[in-house]
């Protein structure tokens, strides 16, 4: 027998923007019966787990919205931390999915069951559920990683990690030493250099910097958004069409108007710092557009100031007192904050999934993740990925692939509920699909060399997406049945479910 897709049970991992999302795009479309594991203690994802002094959205908030769900009431045009954790709380309560999210439940494994076509899904707990569907929404950027050195365990002082904020650390007159200049780093720094008595700031590669356009938002400004009709949609859109336009940068062609673009950058250096020898330091040798263009106004002048050091070697090793670089500088320091990123290519760690004919997914993805349309993998029936393999946005709010991620994995489930069994995308389809992402991303800039994490250890990229928005809505409206395999009684057949209930 056929069950309808209100029945389809599905299990969420995660509750960010990408889990919240899927949740309310299923809540919206009369499939209830799902549940959202979310690992920590409330929504959020990483504007729950990131509240470091200083942080806030390097995307106007405007479009770092959901598009069914506009806010008015930013207080300024790049909203702060709280805010958009405060938004996702409300979003969650308004679209009815807060009752389905069971918080502090962490999912370490889930194994797709061929004879029954559902999942089996593993909690912390020992705890097991069965589901008809797996949406995996647990983010690129959720698992901090701090460098294993020698002496770590030997530091006399607190260290964290800048996503593991420990605010029963006094930074008040102490040394301390930020290991890491990327998007934490440039928010952080300048927002606690007041406070300590000196700062040192362990650069592992500069980043190309830009102007942050920000401004706050009056009270007159916020009430008309709120009452004027269409007003605060022109204004997204508006903002969404800009940055829309700046996805020409990620391409090799754009090379020749790309040198107008470092004049503009480096000039800014110069106006912001004058010391030459720090210029030279935090100036990037490396296209701009290939990692994330990060903005500050204030990044600059605070690496300027007498009582701020900028090291640009890496560290070698951590001592009772502090650092050692690996050139011999030592380092001292009283607080180690370290802002060295996160696990961001090993999606989905560290969850244990096995697919058909017990498959292991990390094991298959060991020379790097891939997937179709960064949704689907091929051996793992009815498992849909929100912020997969190649989904990540450098040029616009990832807040609009999210969504086209969740309408697709809608769409897939629908189609489940109302056929039975189960949908694999066809090993061929996701080969010529990855064969065909990769020979367009060696026309990028993303394969010209960049520091950071968008590719492996061996260079194959598989964080970025090679196109635009525009693009990845259009490959995504509809869910081509043909690229599929069904089982258990699927596309123009039907049997019961089989297996555990």
């Amino acid at each position: 027998m056929n069950i309808s897709s209100s029945d389809t049970s599905v299990a969420i991992i995660g509750c960010g923007f990408g889990g919240l999302g899927a949740a309310i795009e299923l809540e919206r479309h009369g499939i209830g019966n799902y549940t959202v594991f979310e690992k920590g203690d409330e929504v959020g994802g990483v504007w729950r787990a990131n509240h470091y002094p200083g942080a806030a959205c390097d995307v106007p908030s405007p479009t770092y919205s959901y598009s069914f769900e506009l806010e008015t009431e930013w207080s300024q045009r790049f909203g702060t931390q709280a805010e958009i954790r405060a938004y996702l709380e409300r979003c969650a309560v308004k679209y009815g999915v807060a009752p389905k999210i069971r918080s502090n439940t962490e999912v370490v494994a889930a194994s797709f069951d061929e004879s029954a076509g559902r999942w089996l899904v593993e909690l912390a707990d020992g705890e097991t559920q069965w589901f008809d569907a797996l949406i995996c929404a647990t983010g690129q950027l959720s698992r901090p990683k701090i460098p294993d050195l020698p002496g770590l365990e030997s530091f006399g002082g607190a260290h964290f990690h800048s996503a593991e904020w420990d605010d029963s650390v006094e930074l008040a007159g102490k040394r301390v030493a930020v290991v890491g200049s990327g998007a934490s780093a440039v928010q952080l720094v300048p927002a606690i250099a007041d406070r300590v008595r000196e700062l040192h700031v362990v650069q592992r590669s500069p980043n190309w910097i830009g102007n942050k356009w920000n401004h706050r938002t009056s009270p007159r400004l916020r009430r008309l958004m709120r009452t004027v009709p269409g007003l605060a949609r022109a204004q997204h859109n508006v903002e969404w069409l800009w940055y829309e336009s700046r996805v020409p940068i990620i391409f090799n062609g754009f090379d020749p108007l790309r040198k107008g673009v470092h004049a503009w950058l480096r000039f800014k250096i110069r106006r912001e710092i004058d010391d030459p020898a720090l210029r030279a330091k935090v100036t990037p040798g490396y296209k701009a557009g290939c990692n994330r263009l990060l903005l500050s106004n204030d990044w600059y002048p605070t690496l300027d100031r007498d009582d701020v050091t900028v090291h640009t070697e890496g560290v070698r090793a951590v001592t009772p007192s502090g650092l050692v670089l690996t050139d011999g500088t030592v380092v001292e320091a009283e607080v180690i904050i370290w802002c060295t990123g996160f696990s961001a290519t090993e999606y989905l760690a560290p969850i244990d999934i096995t697919g058909r004919d017990a498959r292991k997914l990390h094991a298959e993805w060991k020379s790097g993740p891939e997937a179709y349309l960064g949704i689907s993998v091929s051996g793992y029936p009815n498992l849909f990925m929100i912020y997969g393999p190649n989904t990540g946005s450098l040029t616009n709010t990832i807040i609009f692939l999210l969504e086209k991620q969740a309408r697709y994995a809608r769409l897939a489930i629908e189609h489940i509920g109302r056929n039975g069994g189960w949908l694999d995308v066809r090993p061929q389809v996701q080969q010529d699909y990855n064969r065909d992402l990769q020979r367009r991303l060696a026309g990028t800039v993303f394969t010209s060399g960049c520091p950071g994490w968008y590719h492996t250890d061996d260079g194959k990229v598989v964080a970025v997406w090679p196109g635009s928005h525009i693009a990845y809505a259009r490959a995504t409206a509809e869910v081509d049945l043909t690229a599929y395999e069904s089982g258990g009684g699927g596309l123009g057949y039907s049997q019961p479910r089989r297996g555990p209930v």
